[in-house]
């Protein structure tokens, strides 16, 4: 009774909490620029890949570590070839170069990702000698495996082919992927980006001990390989602009043109609530001004007006004076600025393609 109790007041509190809101949100699909910005003078691209991996195992392994050891470095050589790979795939498919090539064996003495100390003079020997432009670098991959054993069952047949519980060992292996990547131009000494990349997931398997429940791990080579690959994919989509999904607030309640403005939005007549909202932008009422205004700012957003949008988000800010209008002219202010740099890429993508 106590519990059914608790239940209704969260529910109505829940009720309460919605039904007493302001504003709704609203997602809106926009297009940024790349956060790469190479130069058009870079058309050849090497690509090389750190020579050494490192592979961390921590916590009970009963007497399978060397084993353990062995298998996980042989397989982050597999992964750190397939982010690699990836990578490799990916620039091909960019027709603003001419040519792309994995640079083997090749190793530049970075012992640390954030260190500044870059050997610039060896990647302009490296360049020259491959003719390339630019050097992208899998500057480091390291792996991080957490392993826990406890006992289970499991079933198993016995000699008549039936399956009857037996005790067993559970084997959990719980593994980090960090990879590091960096572009040098040698043309001006610059490390024209940075970033790294964490991928997580989990493994297990049972066994009679806890051998057999490591080999009975099923696709972990697998996994592993697809996530380092997908790794490299994703960085050389650094390069292209993107798909983001960003979420606006618009307001609700104030005025009887907000509520009914709400209603329409939910058959999806966006014209029909501006024309509401746009009567109010006069309201003796400030709050509803401001209310109305940044509606507007909101409607032109959607339609990507982004300049008369901030415009309107001016407008609210002059009527409520609140920092969440600030901040939100701030955004719009930056996808102008934005705007321009997208323009010239997706021109120059427009005209390779």
């Amino acid at each position: 009774m106590k519990k059914f109790g608790l239940n209704l007041v969260l529910g109505i509190c829940y009720f309460l909490t919605a039904s007493c809101s302001n504003t709704k949100q609203v997602l809106l699909e926009t297009t940024e620029p790349s956060p790469v910005l190479l130069s058009d003078q870079i058309k050849r691209i090497g690509i090389i890949n750190n020579n050494e991996v490192s592979a961390e195992i921590e916590g009970e392994t009963s007497g399978i570590n060397s084993l353990l050891v062995a298998q996980e470095k042989w397989l982050m050589e597999k992964g750190k070839d397939a982010a690699v790979e990836g990578l490799f795939d990916e620039l091909l498919k960019d027709k603003r170069f001419e040519n792309v090539k994995l640079l083997d064996s090749v190793h530049l003495e970075v012992q640390n990702f954030t260190d500044s100390s870059i050997p610039w003079s060896s990647i302009a020997v490296l360049c020259k000698t491959h003719n390339v432009d630019a050097i992208f670098a899998l500057a480091f991959y390291e792996t991080d495996t957490k392993i826990s054993v406890k006992k289970s069952s499991m079933l198993q047949p016995n000699l008549m082919r039936v399956k009857e519980k037996v005790r067993a060992q559970e084997l959990t292996m719980e593994t980090l992927i960090e990879n590091g990547w960096r572009i040098y131009s040698p043309k001006n000494r610059q490390v024209i980006d940075e970033i790294v990349f964490n991928d997580h997931f989990v493994s297990s398997g049972k066994g009679a001990n806890t051998l057999a429940a490591y080999q009975a791990i099923g696709n972990r080579k697998e996994t592993l390989i697809q996530q380092s690959k997908t790794s490299g994919v994703n960085y050389g989509q650094r390069l292209l602009p993107f798909e983001r999904t960003i979420t606006r607030e618009y307001f609700i309640k104030g005025s009887e043109n907000l509520v009914l403005a709400d209603k329409l939005i939910s058959q999806d007549d966006w014209e029909g609530a501006r024309k509401l909202w746009a009567t109010d932008v006069d309201h003796e009422d400030v709050k509803i001004r401001g209310r109305s205004c940044h509606n507007l700012a909101v409607f032109n957003e959607r339609e990507d007006n982004l300049e008369t949008a901030f415009q309107w988000a001016s407008r609210a800010y002059e009527n409520n004076q609140e920092d969440d209008e600030l901040d939100y002219m701030n955004a719009l202010e930056k996808r102008i600025e934005n705007q321009d740099l997208l323009k010239n890429q997706m021109a120059q993508l427009d005209f390779l393609n």
